[in-house]
């Protein structure tokens, strides 16, 4: 017993806290500082049991009656019944948003002012970089960086960049740190577009390090069981949104986004859910489902949308296999990804997919089947020339070729 605990226990602790006067009384109420995982990637707080535990969640939410549900194949999107009059494009775009909202959550009423505030302002080489914040819907502030270019003439068009997953978060696009090919923000800079980026939820200045991988989301789901990760990260851009339009040199109705992996995912969600979008472009940030083979990533892997988790059965996934072992209960999860491109039509929408990506394995194939789906789409609405698609051999990445048809891409829909 310690010398501590036996004046505890004679009732004689606070004498204790009086005869060391060196030591401040708070800092023996304060816990010891927690270990640093040895990687960003090492998981300390985040598991999906955890987050059962924290929400209460203990079973999947009522089965969908859904065409998509219980089918292995991608199903049509104009007529995915098959039937001789198929409901109207708007009726199925209201339905596929709703057979999505259970998964992403709920997320509560905006209490907070935006609030932005300028923190910094720099000139980094030719364009100038503000680090700014703004609350969130749900009060915290959401560090950011804007880049803006030289010599602006009235309202100029303005891409968001959300980040890859990598704890440089905000900095790698903005191009401060990280890798050089991850330097969106500043390469579209460059280009004449005034660009944000952001830290999303978990990362950067948002995450404790000790929490380890996507620990920050056990907090959030305390404060937030019955939302989602992902969703939050979606409400957030629509608050980078809601702060780009208090600026007079932006001009609302050319507001594009582009990410690469997880900033791929946040684009996509983003052109679907946000009609403020006019154009977005993604790169090695999609595969469906059923091609995937498993939901195991979304759920466990990451806590984007926790509730997949109830589809995934095999008792072979882990972390280690995840990317490699099929799941036959995937088929029964009520959506794919393709129906969450298909509400962003006819907006431009272009899809970057590597068919070497080990990070989503089967995107090639993925992003073939889903284009093919999502064609139809397009050319009823009049926008057949607006989905776009490229296909390149390189890993995970985004190589400076693949960028510059990107970049390219935005100019033609965004005109800088």
């Amino acid at each position: 017993m310690t010398r501590r605990q036996i004046l505890r226990t004679l009732g004689t602790s606070v004498l204790a806290v009086a005869a060391h006067p060196r030591i401040p009384a708070r800092a023996q109420t304060q816990p010891p500082a927690r270990p640093l995982p040895a990687s960003e990637f090492d998981y300390v707080d985040w598991s999906w049991d955890r987050w059962r535990e924290v929400t209460g969640a203990t079973a999947a939410l009522p089965a969908q009656r859904r065409p998509q549900a219980g089918r292995a194949e991608l199903v049509d999107l104009l007529n995915p019944e098959g039937v001789p009059s198929p409901p109207p494009w708007e009726e199925r775009r209201a339905e596929i948003r709703a057979a999505l909202r259970p998964y992403l959550g709920d997320a509560p009423a905006a209490s907070s002012a935006l609030a932005p505030r300028t923190l910094t302002e720099e000139r980094a080489g030719s364009h100038l970089r503000r680090d700014v914040t703004f609350r969130a819907g749900t009060g915290e502030e959401i560090p950011a960086s804007l880049l803006i270019p030289p010599r602006l003439k009235g309202r100029a068009p303005v891409v968001l960049c959300p980040h890859q997953t990598t704890q440089e978060a905000r900095r790698e696009p903005a191009g401060l740190a990280g890798n050089p090919e991850q330097f969106t923000a500043r390469r579209l800079v460059e280009r004449g577009y005034v660009t944000l980026t952001w830290d999303a939820i978990a990362f950067g200045e948002r995450h404790d390090p000790a929490s380890g991988h996507y620990g920050d989301a056990i907090p959030f789901y305390e404060a937030h069981p019955r939302w989602s990760l992902l969703g939050k990260m979606i409400a957030d851009l629509g608050r980078a949104v809601d702060y780009l339009e208090t600026l007079d040199f932006v001009d609302p109705r050319r507001i594009g986004c582009v990410g690469h992996s997880h900033g791929g995912i946040t684009t996509l969600f983003g052109l679907a859910l946000d009609e403020r979008l006019a154009a977005g472009a993604a790169n090695c940030g999609f595969d469906a489902f059923r091609i995937d083979g498993n939901v195991f990533r979304w759920s466990h892997a990451t806590a984007l949308l926790p509730r997949l988790g109830f589809f995934v059965g095999s008792p072979y996934i882990d972390m280690d296999l995840y990317r490699a072992v099929p799941d036959s209960e995937v088929i029964q999860v009520p959506f794919d990804m393709h129906e969450v491109l298909a509400l962003a039509a006819p907006r431009p929408l272009l899809l970057s997919t590597s068919d070497e990506d080990f990070v989503f394995p089967n995107a090639g194939w993925s992003a073939r089947q889903a284009l093919a789906r999502l064609a139809p789409v397009y050319e009823k609405l009049g926008g057949t020339d607006r989905v776009e698609s490229i296909f390149f051999r390189d890993g995970h990445s985004l190589p400076p070729a693949i960028a510059g048809r990107i970049y390219s891409w935005l100019d033609k829909w965004l005109e800088p």
